[in-house]
């Protein structure tokens, strides 16, 4: 507060040095400002980083935070997504057999070579289903290769399960087998749930079909099934392919095609 200067009126020297202050205060008012605007930006990635470290690739939620300004919502949407369902075959016989401890054992030995596999190839852990999960290409970054990348996942998968099997060797009385099951589709994906329980996840008719290609693979062990909506979708692969006939996936989906997925090549480019 500036008033009644005791000797003389205000004059052009007063008027400098209140502007300098003034200046100042501004400056440090403006500052101050910007500390709480970074402090709220910091708390919103913290939170962000929280919600989806568990599981999703650290490079996709830098994505979601480099995003986090743009219009087009990240979290709660409508769109493509490639699904992965893996499950291990005969679980319920094989867990009595062994008892829960060695169980649970088994499990998160198998779910972390697994999962770790999505995770590189870009992919989210959705949900575990007990001996198996599903897990998504596309979501909530999408990008045209997520066919590919959901292929090129499941071809590793097959190919560590021999790992995972020797590491318990001489525990369990067979190795394990699985299966695993891929469909591109139209799936409605964000956190649903309620306030003392949300989870980010994916519904529609297109989780229904991965499933029901699931279904098919009891009777072929470790193989891996692809709908046609999958086979059509990859940009940069080849596919080596055996043709098994039509499934009804119920729905919106009716029948569709599905194959053995036996291997891949990557696509030759003009000019590479």
């Amino acid at each position: 507060e500036v008033l009644n200067k005791i000797s003389g009126d205000f004059n052009d020297d007063d008027l400098h040095l209140l502007q300098s202050i003034a200046t100042s205060v501004s400056i440090a008012l403006e500052n101050s400002q910007l500390y709480r605007e970074t402090l709220s930006m910091a708390e919103h990635e913290r939170g962000i980083r929280k919600m989806f470290q568990k599981f999703v690739p650290r490079e996709i939620v830098d994505k979601i935070i480099h995003n986090a300004g743009e219009e087009k919502p990240l979290i709660e949407e409508l769109k493509i997504l490639t699904l992965l369902n893996i499950d291990i075959r005969g679980f319920s016989t094989l867990s009595k057999k062994i008892g829960p401890q060695r169980t649970v054992a088994m499990l998160n030995r198998f779910f972390s070579c697994m999962g770790d596999i999505v995770f590189n190839h870009g992919g989210i852990v959705d949900k575990y289903l007990g001996d198996g999960f599903l897990a998504l290409f596309g979501a909530p970054i999408s990008g045209k290769t997520d066919a590919d990348n959901a292929i090129a996942a499941a071809l590793e998968m097959q190919g560590s399960l021999a790992a995972v099997n020797d590491h318990f060797a001489g525990e369990l009385d067979a190795p394990l087998a699985m299966g695993i099951s891929i469909h591109t589709g139209e799936a409605v994906v964000g956190n649903i749930g309620f306030e003392k329980k949300m989870d980010y996840t994916v519904i529609g008719d297109s989780v229904n079909a991965v499933f029901r290609l699931q279904d098919l693979t009891k009777s072929q062990p470790n193989s891996i099934l692809i709908s046609e909506k999958t086979y059509q979708a990859v940009v940069e692969s080849i596919l080596d392919v055996r043709e098994i006939g039509k499934c009804d996936t119920g729905g919106t989906l009716g029948e569709l095609r599905i194959y053995e997925l036996l291997g891949r090549e990557a696509r030759v480019r003009n000019g590479s």
